[in-house]
């Protein structure tokens, strides 16, 4: 399996998930078995964007911590966004459990994840790495004596 495959699994299973709780909402039956398992018809919403934004987020930043084939300026935006999702999805539990935690030190923590993994995830290397600084780079002279000696033979 691809991992863009995974990606886009992930993104389908969150949404099915918050589908399936709207489903279950509506069905007369289900609603008993959703308020003994403590969800209030109420809650529906916050519960079904803490399953979209949630897997999202951790589909994100998976997606920017194993990507190969992408720039270290994407992966890091992949980290950036998911760790954004992510305090949606802090921010719907909290919602949800109606905890009394102040929002400002949830985005502080959310920032600090978020530059710490944007720099683990690109390795400290810089997004606009000049050629001359690959191995095996030859400068301009370099190619032309090359060429000469090529043209010679």
């Amino acid at each position: 399996m691809s991992k863009t495959f995974l990606f886009k699994l992930l993104l389908g299973l969150s949404i099915l998930a918050a589908a399936v709780l709207w489903l279950l909402s509506v069905i007369p039956a289900s609603q008993a078995m959703l308020e003994e398992a403590g969800i209030k018809n109420g809650d529906i919403g916050s519960w079904a964007a803490l399953f979209v934004s949630g897997g999202w987020a951790v589909a994100f930043i998976l997606l920017g911590i194993f990507s190969k084939d992408k720039t270290n300026i994407l992966k890091k935006w992949y980290v950036y966004f998911g760790v954004a999702l992510g305090v949606v999805a802090v921010v719907m539990l909290i919602n949800i459990f109606a905890w009394e935690v102040p929002m400002l030190p949830v985005i502080a923590v959310a920032v600090a994840l978020a530059l710490l993994l944007g720099m683990i995830v690109v390795g400290g290397k810089k997004w606009d790495q000049g050629d001359n600084q690959n191995a095996g780079y030859k400068n301009y002279h370099q190619r032309k004596a090359e060429e000469e000696k090529k043209n010679k033979e």
